[in-house]
């Protein structure tokens, strides 16, 4: 995999979110299918040592199931200092083809996203514009209703 270096980029660290309810059942799931080794809760894939937590981005509010930071699992990747970007490129890359190959969504925010596939996932789950859907239909409702002081007008029977 021939890979970029992003001048200023930091490879040292990337944060994978993934919809899941427990973090722990992930890096269980992820050490089952990488063979990773690792003490404890967390897992070791090439130079990264992955480790997993809940999400503190996370409000509990109902969103469009494609907003990742409604999703309670961060799964933390760490690098040393001086590792080959490639290398940390590459076990990105494997973390997240296994977490999309077994069904789970998945999608990483760090500094070379645009190195890993689908942009880190980005393209994979894409948001809506705020202008279609549901959400927009509600607050146009909304701002006819603001505009005639709230009240409807009743026919006169």
């Amino acid at each position: 995999m021939a890979v970029s270096v992003n001048a200023g980029a930091s490879y040292e660290d990337c944060s994978i979110y993934v919809d899941a309810a427990d973090s722990s059942t992930v890096i269980t799931w992820l050490k089952e299918r990488l063979g990773a080794g690792g003490k404890g809760r967390g897992l070791v894939v090439g130079p990264l040592r992955v480790s997993g937590a809940g999400n503190d981005y996370s409000t509990g509010r109902k969103a469009h199931p494609f907003e990742f930071l409604e999703w309670l699992t961060v799964l933390e990747c760490e690098a040393p200092a001086g590792v080959e970007p490639g290398a940390v490129v590459g076990a990105v890359t494997e973390v997240l083809e296994t977490l999309w190959g077994g069904g789970w969504k998945a999608v990483a925010a760090c500094d070379f996203e645009d190195e890993l596939p689908a942009h880190g996932g980005w393209d994979r789950y894409p948001l809506p514009p705020p202008s279609e859907g549901p959400a927009q239909a509600r607050t146009g409702r909304w701002k006819i209703l603001l505009m005639r002081g709230g009240k409807r007008k009743r026919k006169s029977v």
